[in-house]
């Protein structure tokens, strides 16, 4: 059953972040700006292999024996954007495709193998003719060969199930050869975690260089610049517009190793930012969380009857946020001031994805953890509040 649950939650990760893709190619629809179309469209698909070498750091002293040098290899699809959207020109035509990822994670007979395959966004820092600097950011699904079993394998103490999440965060330089041949290198930190769908879950953390050498299917086309949408009155005043957030998600925790169990996680948060820039905000979020495993800690610590004041973790949290037509990804590092369940510590990062799908009602996943360890996936449904100071 948990490793249905686990399928499940992956694929409609997946999906979420494929349709963002497909979406934000209709442009900001909601401002009122529409794309454009191009007569000369082509595919501007490039097919690129690629070699990694990493290791598995030990984030926690427990993942020692997995610490090897090993490769990994990648075949990606890759298509340049070029202006026939309002947010390719927005976003300074960055590069999106799917890769298909192997490695033998140093052939160790406890974790395995990985196989992944994530749809990626790189936006550019620095483009010029032939020179390009970029951040790129994957998330797909992965499947680890070996997972932990108490009998059969009792050392694999990182992996509990053999679907996860994959993720390759990778600052990345490309240099054109010339009309059809680029080669790149990159520094990559790819994690597979299933958070805490299923324990053990430490996760796999692998810090990677690599190479790659791409081919153009066909000549590319030139990128639009001369024609710029009209953009309506107050849509945009960067030292005015706050937006205004309201979440709440739930999420399911599998203490099975612990206790025998899966707990019930219930989050809310309510966030302000201020856009400083026509994509990106930066704000604070006050956010809450009653996690039901914190109270069979504290029953098992010799608290016979926890209160909800007691198991209820509050905490404070800086916010940043980019958007991407209907898709917004927003990253939070934030402090616990509350709850006797210390446990995981005083410190939890987060990572969300958030998809607009009427009006100013998003849907949101969120990775939360605890210095780099999964404590929960939760899925929740927000509301987004635009206020304009500058608007009469």
């Amino acid at each position: 059953m948990g490793r249905l649950i686990v399928n499940r939650w992956g694929i409609i990760l997946m999906g979420i972040f494929l349709i963002g893709q497909i979406q934000a190619q209709s442009g900001f629809s909601k401002d009122g700006i529409k794309a454009f179309k191009h007569k000369r469209f082509k595919s501007n698909l490039h097919i690129e292999p690629r070699v990694y070498f990493g290791f598995i750091t030990n984030h926690h002293t427990e993942l020692e024996p997995f610490n090897a040098h090993f490769p990994a290899f990648e075949i990606s699809v890759i298509k340049d954007t070029y202006g026939r959207k309002y947010w390719e020109r927005l976003h300074n035509y960055p590069i999106i495709g799917i890769s298909a990822f192997y490695s033998p994670l140093g052939n160790n007979e406890a974790i395995g193998q990985a196989i992944a395959v994530y749809p990626f966004l790189t936006f550019p820092i620095i483009r010029r003719e032939k020179d390009f600097l970029g951040f790129r950011f994957g998330v797909g699904l992965s499947y680890l060969t070996k997972t932990f079993d108490p009998l059969e394998n009792y050392k694999n103490i990182a992996i509990g199930s053999h679907l996860n999440v994959a993720i390759n965060l990778m600052a990345e330089y490309r240099r054109k050869i010339n009309k059809s041949t680029e080669i790149s290198a990159g520094i990559s930190l790819i994690h597979f975690s299933n958070g805490s769908m299923a324990t053990p879950n430490y996760g796999l953390n692998i810090p990677m260089a690599s190479v790659g050498f791409s081919k153009r299917l066909s000549t590319p086309n030139g990128v639009i610049t001369e024609r710029k949408p009209s953009i309506p009155p107050f849509s945009y005043k960067p030292n005015k517009i706050f937006i205004y957030n309201i979440t709440g998600a739930y999420a399911t925790k599998n203490m099975g190793n612990v206790f025998g169990e899966r707990y019930d996680v219930y989050t809310a948060s309510v966030g302000v930012l201020k856009y400083f820039n026509e994509i990106s905000a930066i704000g604070l979020s006050a956010d809450f969380s009653w996690d039901g495993s914190h109270e069979a800690m504290l029953i098992n610590d010799g608290i016979p009857d926890p209160s909800f004041i007691t198991v209820v973790r509050p905490g404070f949290s800086g916010v940043y946020e980019m958007r991407i037509s209907h898709l917004i990804l927003g990253a939070n590092f934030g402090f616990y001031w509350g709850g006797k369940e210390k446990s995981d510590g005083d410190v939890y990062e987060q990572f969300v994805l958030k998809y607009l799908v009427y009006k100013d009602v998003f849907l949101a996943i969120t990775f939360r953890a605890h210095g780099a360890r999964a404590a929960f996936v939760s899925w929740g449904l927000g509301y987004r509040l635009q206020y304009d100071y500058g608007r009469k």
